[in-house]
């Protein structure tokens, strides 16, 4: 829970959530996850390029629930639409770390050398991916963007993506790392 106050904090300048404040957050998004079946999930993930066999272990993570006094929380569902509405919102910016994580699977497949070289190819791919599409995702929303490859507009980028992917990190654990859920259960 501390690892959460920090998150919240520090990069959304947040103030922390009082108990019945999160327990209200928790319910509404336990309610919305109700309201989608397993084979919506499924079908959008489907639709979305994964693979059945991905596609299937994710909706396997869309039954897991958590108990909460005396409910039970779709944990699960809960992680999957945080993550969705993260992927819809950054559309790009998911495709960008895509392409830039299958380079360095394809550099993996160079014999001897692949495999030093698809680390290092993977993660300045997948960097470069994932600034690419931050930046397209800007431009579709309306905004400027300083198309510079400086350092400084880089590192800004990279901040904001950062940002963007800590405020999903910071929801999940809100839903999933709450102090009131005792126990995983399927």
């Amino acid at each position: 829970m501390y690892f959460y106050i920090l998150l919240r904090e520090f990069f959304m300048n947040e103030k922390v959530l009082s108990q019945a404040q999160a327990d209200l957050k928790l319910t509404l998004m336990d309610a919305d996850a109700q309201s989608t079946s397993s084979s919506d999930l499924y079908l959008w993930l489907i639709e979305s390029g994964l693979s059945s066999e991905v596609a299937i272990r994710l909706k396997d993570l869309a039954d897991i629930t958590g108990k909460v006094a005396d409910r039970a929380i779709s944990i699960g569902k809960i992680i999957l639409l945080k993550i969705i509405e993260f992927v819809k919102a950054h559309p790009n910016l998911a495709i960008g770390i895509a392409v830039g994580a299958a380079i360095g699977a394809l550099v993996g497949l160079i014999p001897f050398l692949g495999v030093y070289l698809a680390p290092v190819v993977a993660a300045i791919s997948a960097t470069i991916g994932a600034i690419a599409g931050h930046r397209l995702d800007k431009i579709e929303q309306g905004q400027t963007v300083n198309t510079s490859t400086g350092l400084i507009v880089v590192g800004q980028d990279l901040i904001e993506i950062a940002k963007a992917f800590f405020t999903l990190i910071a929801e999940i654990f809100n839903a999933v790392f709450n102090e009131q859920v005792l126990r995983l259960g399927a």
